[in-house]
């Protein structure tokens, strides 16, 4: 396929690259600085380890969810698709639950429900909290506002995650000036210490350390993964001929309001594509988005379109060829030069996946194969999601959007 060049001036160009690397490398460095200060109230973590472990035992009762748009994502997905993998009762949440409510999700008396909000304010968090509360339930909220009405209904059991620790030090480093809107570094938050937490869960549960060092294998297991996801992102945006062609591509699409096809699946999917998605649907004036094979967003492939696939292994490459054949460019986030690779028109390369026979996705997940814990199992989605939202500040610094654009693209009814 014959990579057309867009008339984008090089200076342009080079500082949306600039702004790129430097927003996925404040991002891990912001998080880090978040995750040291929640962890001053170590006790919040040993207290919840112990609930968790407690519920489980007791073998009454389901741990519900609740949360909205990234955080939804981020942070409620990835800590409940780890409690499903320790066996834990949980209701997991779907992206449907707000229209079409699971029907085993009734909450009871029993039951625990888990929130995650960065404001402490999202109406429909708050909402199942205040029900839930009123039931009866343990509520646990994770927000980066202690004075919400979420932790009010929370009480005692909040675990304080916040946003912007040391932020004005930490962005004198970089210039040009990282852009991460909204909850952009609360969420990646959100991310790390659910998979971070998570890891100290699997361990106190079985057995291999009391509850009272979870707080220590919560600091390891984080600084651990965002140390890679640092080096692989210093690493990652050396592949400067195919970050610029990703960018310049999806420019062009921006303003021929050409769609960009999304793909991932599973982990790939709730780190790195869903919230990516979000992003290129806030901006004013806003991308055509797609996801292929998820038929609430699903849009048909055609030429001058552009695919972006994301998957450690390369598993997703049965569909990277249909949509070769529709004529569309395809563009892929791997870890290794895999058949995905092979495809692709613009190939980059994030680490985290080793070679392996790959076999298709869906039939892996039937066989019951699930990713380790962190760090070992995730550090390719971790890097990943750090790297898309870099690709989006430098769309956005290129394009000229503020933040206060970006609000007026933000759902503002649920």
């Amino acid at each position: 396929m014959i990579k057309v060049k867009v008339p984008i001036p090089d200076g342009d160009i080079e500082r949306a690259i600039d702004t790129a690397r430097n927003t996925s490398l404040y991002l891990i460095e912001q998080a880090e600085r978040n995750i040291d200060d929640a962890l001053r109230m170590e006790e919040k973590v040993v207290k919840f380890i112990e609930f968790i472990q407690a519920f489980k035992e007791k073998g009454k009762g389901k741990i519900h969810f609740a949360a909205r748009g990234r955080s939804l994502y981020l942070g409620a997905r990835t800590l409940a698709s780890r409690m499903v993998q320790l066996n834990i009762p949980t209701v997991y949440p779907t992206l449907e639950d707000h229209i079409t409510y699971n029907p085993t999700a009734t909450i009871t008396g029993d039951d625990c429900v888990i929130c995650f909000s960065t404001s402490g304010e999202t109406a429909s968090v708050v909402k199942k909290a205040s029900f839930a509360k009123s039931m009866g339930c343990d509520v646990i909220a994770f927000t980066a506002n202690i004075d919400s009405t979420l932790a009010k209904i929370a009480g005692k059991n909040v675990i304080l995650l916040p946003a912007h620790s040391g932020k004005d030090e930490v962005l004198k480093k970089y210039d040009p000036k990282p852009f991460t809107p909204l909850g952009t570094t609360s969420e990646y938050t959100q991310l790390i210490f659910a998979e971070a937490l998570a890891r100290a869960l699997k361990d106190v549960i079985e057995g291999e350390v009391d509850s009272s060092n979870a707080p220590q294998i919560l600091e390891k297991t984080a600084k651990r993964m965002l140390n890679k996801a640092k080096r692989n992102m210093e690493n990652s945006f050396k592949q400067c001929e195919e970050i610029i062609s990703l960018i310049s591509n999806l420019l062009l699409k921006y303003y021929s309001q050409q769609t960009v096809h999304l793909y991932a699946r599973g982990k790939s999917f709730d780190m790195v594509i869903g919230p990516f998605k979000m992003r290129l649907d806030q901006i004013p004036h806003a991308f055509v988005t797609g996801i292929l094979d998820f038929e609430p967003l699903n849009r048909p492939v055609r030429k001058g379109q552009i695919c972006i696939m994301v998957s450690g292994s390369g598993a997703v490459y049965p569909l990277a060829e249909r949509v070769i054949e529709t004529g569309c460019m395809l563009a892929s986030v791997t870890s290794y030069e895999n058949k995905l690779y092979e495809l692709s028109h613009i190939r980059i390369i994030i680490p985290g996946r080793k070679p392996e026979t790959v076999e298709d996705w869906d039939i892996r997940q039937w066989k019951g194969f699930r990713s380790e814990f962190a760090p070992e199992g995730i550090e390719f989605e971790i890097s990943a999601a750090a790297f898309f939202d870099g690709i989006f500040g430098g769309l956005a610094s290129y394009i000229g959007i503020t933040e206060d654009d970006m609000r007026m693209g933000h759902a503002n009814i649920q």
